[in-house]
Protein backbone atom coordinates (compact mmCIF):
# COMPACT_ATOMS: atom_id res chain seq x y z
CA UNK A 1 0.00 0.00 0.00
CA UNK A 2 1.26 3.44 -0.99
CA UNK A 3 1.25 5.77 2.08
CA UNK A 4 1.72 9.53 1.96
CA UNK A 5 1.96 11.83 4.98
CA UNK A 6 0.99 15.51 4.78
CA UNK A 7 2.21 17.54 7.75
CA UNK A 8 2.11 21.14 8.89
CA UNK A 9 1.20 23.42 11.77
CA UNK A 10 -2.38 24.43 12.56
CA UNK A 11 -3.97 26.21 9.61
CA UNK A 12 -0.97 25.93 7.28
CA UNK A 13 -3.07 24.48 4.44
CA UNK A 14 -2.84 20.69 4.79
CA UNK A 15 -6.52 20.09 4.07
CA UNK A 16 -6.38 22.44 1.08
CA UNK A 17 -3.43 20.50 -0.34
CA UNK A 18 -5.22 17.22 0.29
CA UNK A 19 -8.29 18.40 -1.58
CA UNK A 20 -6.07 19.52 -4.47
CA UNK A 21 -4.46 16.08 -4.63
CA UNK A 22 -7.79 14.29 -4.52
CA UNK A 23 -9.20 16.35 -7.38
CA UNK A 24 -6.57 14.76 -9.60
CA UNK A 25 -6.52 11.26 -8.16
CA UNK A 26 -9.04 9.95 -5.66
CA UNK A 27 -9.78 6.51 -7.09
CA UNK A 28 -8.50 3.75 -4.82
CA UNK A 29 -7.55 6.29 -2.14
CA UNK A 30 -8.48 6.39 1.54
CA UNK A 31 -7.78 9.43 3.72
CA UNK A 32 -6.96 9.14 7.43
CA UNK A 33 -7.48 12.44 9.24
CA UNK A 34 -6.41 13.05 12.83
CA UNK A 35 -7.86 16.16 14.47
CA UNK A 36 -6.94 17.62 17.82
CA UNK A 37 -10.16 17.84 19.80
CA UNK A 38 -13.35 15.88 20.27
CA UNK A 39 -15.17 17.13 17.19
CA UNK A 40 -14.06 16.27 13.66
CA UNK A 41 -14.48 18.91 10.96
CA UNK A 42 -11.96 18.05 8.23
CA UNK A 43 -13.60 14.78 7.20
CA UNK A 44 -16.71 16.63 6.04
CA UNK A 45 -14.66 19.26 4.23
CA UNK A 46 -12.49 16.69 2.46
CA UNK A 47 -15.27 14.36 1.31
CA UNK A 48 -17.41 17.27 0.12
CA UNK A 49 -20.47 15.08 -0.34
CA UNK A 50 -18.59 12.53 -2.47
CA UNK A 51 -18.17 8.81 -1.86
CA UNK A 52 -14.53 9.22 -0.91
CA UNK A 53 -13.55 7.10 2.10
CA UNK A 54 -12.40 9.39 4.91
CA UNK A 55 -11.53 7.90 8.30
CA UNK A 56 -11.44 10.38 11.18
CA UNK A 57 -9.42 10.07 14.37
CA UNK A 58 -10.51 12.95 16.62
CA UNK A 59 -9.89 13.46 20.35
CA UNK A 60 -6.13 13.59 20.39
CA UNK A 61 -2.83 13.84 18.58
CA UNK A 62 -1.27 11.01 16.57
CA UNK A 63 2.21 11.75 17.85
CA UNK A 64 1.19 11.37 21.49
CA UNK A 65 -1.72 9.45 22.97
CA UNK A 66 -3.06 8.13 19.68
CA UNK A 67 0.09 6.60 18.19
CA UNK A 68 -1.11 3.09 19.01
CA UNK A 69 -4.53 3.99 17.63
CA UNK A 70 -2.88 5.14 14.41
CA UNK A 71 -1.35 1.71 13.90
CA UNK A 72 -4.68 0.01 14.55
CA UNK A 73 -6.52 2.43 12.26
CA UNK A 74 -4.08 1.78 9.41
CA UNK A 75 -4.32 -1.97 10.02
CA UNK A 76 -8.12 -1.82 9.83
CA UNK A 77 -7.99 0.27 6.66
CA UNK A 78 -5.65 -2.24 5.03
CA UNK A 79 -7.77 -5.22 6.05
CA UNK A 80 -11.24 -3.79 5.44
CA UNK A 81 -10.84 -1.25 2.63
CA UNK A 82 -7.71 -2.55 0.88
CA UNK A 83 -6.89 0.78 -0.80
CA UNK A 84 -4.10 1.29 -3.30
CA UNK A 85 -3.21 4.51 -1.56
CA UNK A 86 -3.55 5.92 1.95
CA UNK A 87 -3.03 9.62 2.69
CA UNK A 88 -2.50 10.53 6.35
CA UNK A 89 -3.19 14.08 7.52
CA UNK A 90 -2.00 14.29 11.14
CA UNK A 91 -3.09 16.92 13.60
CA UNK A 92 -1.53 20.36 13.20
CA UNK A 93 0.53 19.76 16.32
CA UNK A 94 1.70 16.25 15.41
CA UNK A 95 5.40 15.70 14.76
CA UNK A 96 5.82 13.80 11.47
CA UNK A 97 8.73 11.83 12.92
CA UNK A 98 6.37 10.26 15.47
CA UNK A 99 3.92 9.29 12.73
CA UNK A 100 6.66 7.67 10.65
CA UNK A 101 8.16 5.90 13.66
CA UNK A 102 4.73 4.59 14.60
CA UNK A 103 4.33 3.06 11.15
CA UNK A 104 7.87 1.70 11.09
CA UNK A 105 7.22 -0.09 14.36
CA UNK A 106 4.08 -1.80 13.04
CA UNK A 107 4.14 -5.45 12.02
CA UNK A 108 2.75 -4.52 8.60
CA UNK A 109 5.57 -2.05 7.79
CA UNK A 110 6.93 -4.33 5.05
CA UNK A 111 3.58 -4.00 3.25
CA UNK A 112 3.87 -0.23 3.05
CA UNK A 113 5.57 1.89 0.42
CA UNK A 114 6.21 5.28 2.04
CA UNK A 115 5.83 8.17 -0.39
CA UNK A 116 7.73 11.45 -0.05
CA UNK A 117 6.53 13.35 3.03
CA UNK A 118 5.00 16.72 2.16
CA UNK A 119 5.27 19.56 4.66
CA UNK A 120 3.14 22.69 4.42
CA UNK A 121 4.34 25.94 5.97
CA UNK A 122 2.31 29.10 6.53
CA UNK A 123 4.69 31.91 5.60
CA UNK A 124 2.56 34.59 7.30
CA UNK A 125 4.02 33.60 10.67
CA UNK A 126 6.68 30.94 10.04
CA UNK A 127 9.74 33.09 10.76
CA UNK A 128 8.16 34.44 13.93
CA UNK A 129 7.11 31.01 15.19
CA UNK A 130 10.30 29.13 14.36
CA UNK A 131 12.25 31.54 16.59
CA UNK A 132 10.01 30.87 19.59
CA UNK A 133 11.32 28.19 21.96
CA UNK A 134 7.81 26.78 22.35
CA UNK A 135 7.52 25.94 18.66
CA UNK A 136 11.02 25.70 17.22
CA UNK A 137 11.23 21.93 17.73
CA UNK A 138 7.95 21.40 15.89
CA UNK A 139 9.27 23.11 12.78
CA UNK A 140 12.66 21.44 13.07
CA UNK A 141 10.93 18.05 13.16
CA UNK A 142 8.57 18.90 10.31
CA UNK A 143 11.23 20.30 8.00
CA UNK A 144 13.86 17.65 8.76
CA UNK A 145 11.40 14.86 7.93
CA UNK A 146 9.75 16.38 4.85
CA UNK A 147 10.96 15.58 1.35
CA UNK A 148 8.84 18.29 -0.27
CA UNK A 149 8.05 21.56 1.51
CA UNK A 150 5.37 23.95 0.30
CA UNK A 151 5.83 27.55 1.45
CA UNK A 152 2.15 28.38 1.40
CA UNK A 153 0.25 31.70 1.34
CA UNK A 154 2.82 33.33 -0.92
CA UNK A 155 0.16 35.85 -1.95
CA UNK A 156 -0.04 37.21 1.60
CA UNK A 157 3.63 38.04 2.19
CA UNK A 158 6.20 40.28 0.43
CA UNK A 159 9.04 38.78 -1.67
CA UNK A 160 11.61 39.31 1.08
CA UNK A 161 9.60 37.11 3.48
CA UNK A 162 9.46 34.35 0.87
CA UNK A 163 13.22 34.61 0.49
CA UNK A 164 13.76 34.50 4.27
CA UNK A 165 11.53 31.42 4.54
CA UNK A 166 13.37 29.67 1.71
CA UNK A 167 16.73 30.34 3.36
CA UNK A 168 15.50 29.16 6.77
CA UNK A 169 14.03 25.93 5.39
CA UNK A 170 17.06 25.16 3.23
CA UNK A 171 19.35 25.65 6.23
CA UNK A 172 17.33 23.06 8.19
CA UNK A 173 17.00 20.58 5.33
CA UNK A 174 19.25 21.24 2.31
CA UNK A 175 17.95 18.19 0.42
CA UNK A 176 14.24 19.11 0.56
CA UNK A 177 12.45 20.42 -2.52
CA UNK A 178 11.05 23.83 -1.55
CA UNK A 179 8.14 25.37 -3.50
CA UNK A 180 6.31 28.67 -2.75
CA UNK A 181 2.55 28.21 -3.30
CA UNK A 182 -0.81 29.94 -3.13
CA UNK A 183 -3.59 27.69 -1.76
CA UNK A 184 -1.06 24.83 -2.09
CA UNK A 185 -1.57 24.78 -5.84
CA UNK A 186 1.35 22.99 -7.45
CA UNK A 187 2.33 19.78 -9.18
CA UNK A 188 4.14 17.73 -6.57
CA UNK A 189 7.48 16.75 -8.11
CA UNK A 190 8.61 13.18 -8.51
CA UNK A 191 11.21 12.38 -5.86
CA UNK A 192 12.20 9.56 -3.54
CA UNK A 193 11.31 9.41 0.14
CA UNK A 194 14.36 10.02 2.28
CA UNK A 195 13.50 7.23 4.71
CA UNK A 196 15.63 8.58 7.55
CA UNK A 197 13.80 9.88 10.62
CA UNK A 198 15.03 12.74 12.80
CA UNK A 199 13.04 13.28 15.99
CA UNK A 200 12.74 16.55 17.90
CA UNK A 201 10.68 16.37 21.08
CA UNK A 202 7.63 18.65 21.01
CA UNK A 203 5.10 18.70 23.87
CA UNK A 204 2.83 21.71 23.53
CA UNK A 205 0.31 22.50 26.26
CA UNK A 206 -2.60 22.89 23.87
CA UNK A 207 -6.26 22.28 24.46
CA UNK A 208 -9.34 22.33 22.27
CA UNK A 209 -12.93 23.31 22.88
CA UNK A 210 -15.72 22.07 20.63
CA UNK A 211 -19.38 23.05 20.37
CA UNK A 212 -22.25 21.83 18.22
CA UNK A 213 -25.97 22.59 18.08
CA UNK A 214 -28.87 22.65 15.57
CA UNK A 215 -30.62 25.66 14.08
CA UNK A 216 -29.27 28.74 12.35
CA UNK A 217 -26.66 31.33 13.30
CA UNK A 218 -26.10 34.95 12.33
CA UNK A 219 -23.11 34.96 9.96
CA UNK A 220 -22.15 38.55 10.79
CA UNK A 221 -22.02 37.74 14.50
CA UNK A 222 -19.85 34.71 13.79
CA UNK A 223 -17.50 36.87 11.73
CA UNK A 224 -17.34 39.43 14.57
CA UNK A 225 -16.51 36.65 17.02
CA UNK A 226 -13.69 35.38 14.79
CA UNK A 227 -12.31 38.90 14.38
CA UNK A 228 -12.11 39.24 18.17
CA UNK A 229 -10.10 36.05 18.73
CA UNK A 230 -6.77 37.85 18.42
CA UNK A 231 -7.54 39.93 21.52
CA UNK A 232 -6.90 36.87 23.74
CA UNK A 233 -10.21 37.53 25.49
CA UNK A 234 -11.00 33.84 25.01
CA UNK A 235 -7.43 32.60 25.51
CA UNK A 236 -4.53 32.26 23.08
CA UNK A 237 -6.29 30.84 20.03
CA UNK A 238 -4.13 29.60 17.15
CA UNK A 239 -6.88 28.01 15.09
CA UNK A 240 -10.65 28.00 14.84
CA UNK A 241 -12.68 26.15 12.23
CA UNK A 242 -16.15 24.88 11.76
CA UNK A 243 -19.41 24.61 9.90
CA UNK A 244 -22.31 27.03 10.31
CA UNK A 245 -25.89 27.00 9.08
CA UNK A 246 -27.15 30.43 7.97
CA UNK A 247 -30.29 31.71 6.29
CA UNK A 248 -28.33 31.67 3.02
CA UNK A 249 -27.21 28.08 3.43
CA UNK A 250 -24.38 26.20 5.14
CA UNK A 251 -20.86 27.59 5.15
CA UNK A 252 -17.44 26.67 6.46
CA UNK A 253 -15.22 29.05 8.38
CA UNK A 254 -11.53 29.07 9.11
CA UNK A 255 -9.45 31.28 11.40
CA UNK A 256 -5.68 31.17 11.67
CA UNK A 257 -3.33 33.86 12.92
CA UNK A 258 -5.86 36.64 12.41
CA UNK A 259 -6.90 35.58 8.91
CA UNK A 260 -10.53 34.58 8.34
CA UNK A 261 -12.02 32.66 5.43
CA UNK A 262 -15.54 31.47 4.68
CA UNK A 263 -16.55 28.87 2.11
CA UNK A 264 -19.71 27.32 0.72
CA UNK A 265 -20.86 23.87 1.73
CA UNK A 266 -23.48 21.67 0.09
CA UNK A 267 -25.19 20.44 3.24
CA UNK A 268 -24.91 20.51 7.01
CA UNK A 269 -27.14 19.04 9.72
CA UNK A 270 -25.84 21.22 12.55
CA UNK A 271 -23.38 23.94 13.51
CA UNK A 272 -19.91 22.81 14.57
CA UNK A 273 -17.17 24.92 16.16
CA UNK A 274 -13.63 23.94 17.14
CA UNK A 275 -11.13 26.26 18.85
CA UNK A 276 -7.51 25.20 19.44
CA UNK A 277 -4.99 27.05 21.56
CA UNK A 278 -3.77 27.56 25.09
CA UNK A 279 -5.67 28.56 28.22
CA UNK A 280 -9.01 28.65 26.40
CA UNK A 281 -11.99 30.10 28.25
CA UNK A 282 -14.79 27.67 27.42
CA UNK A 283 -17.46 29.68 29.27
CA UNK A 284 -16.77 32.89 27.34
CA UNK A 285 -16.55 31.04 24.02
CA UNK A 286 -19.85 29.29 24.61
CA UNK A 287 -21.56 32.56 25.59
CA UNK A 288 -20.28 34.27 22.44
CA UNK A 289 -21.45 31.43 20.22
CA UNK A 290 -24.88 31.33 21.83
CA UNK A 291 -25.13 35.06 21.23
CA UNK A 292 -24.81 34.40 17.52
CA UNK A 293 -27.76 32.01 17.34
CA UNK A 294 -30.91 33.13 15.57
CA UNK A 295 -33.49 33.87 18.27
CA UNK A 296 -36.16 31.57 16.95
CA UNK A 297 -33.76 28.66 17.37
CA UNK A 298 -32.46 29.61 20.81
CA UNK A 299 -32.69 27.14 23.68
Amino acid sequence: MHVQIICGFLGAGKTTLLKNILQKQSSGTVVLVNEFGELGIDGTLISGGTNLDVVEMPSGCICCSLRANLVEAVREIMDRMKPERLIIEPSGIASPSSVILGLKGADFWNQIELAPVVGVIDMTFFIEMVRENDFSNFFLDQIANSDIILLNKADLVPPEVIEDCQKAVSAMNPSAIVIPTVYCRTELPETDANGEVVHYHFSPQFNAEAFKFPGLVDREKIESLLMSLGSKEFGEIFRAKGIIRTVDGPETFDYVHGLINFGQLQDADENKFVFIGRNLNKTKLEAAIRGAKELRFSD
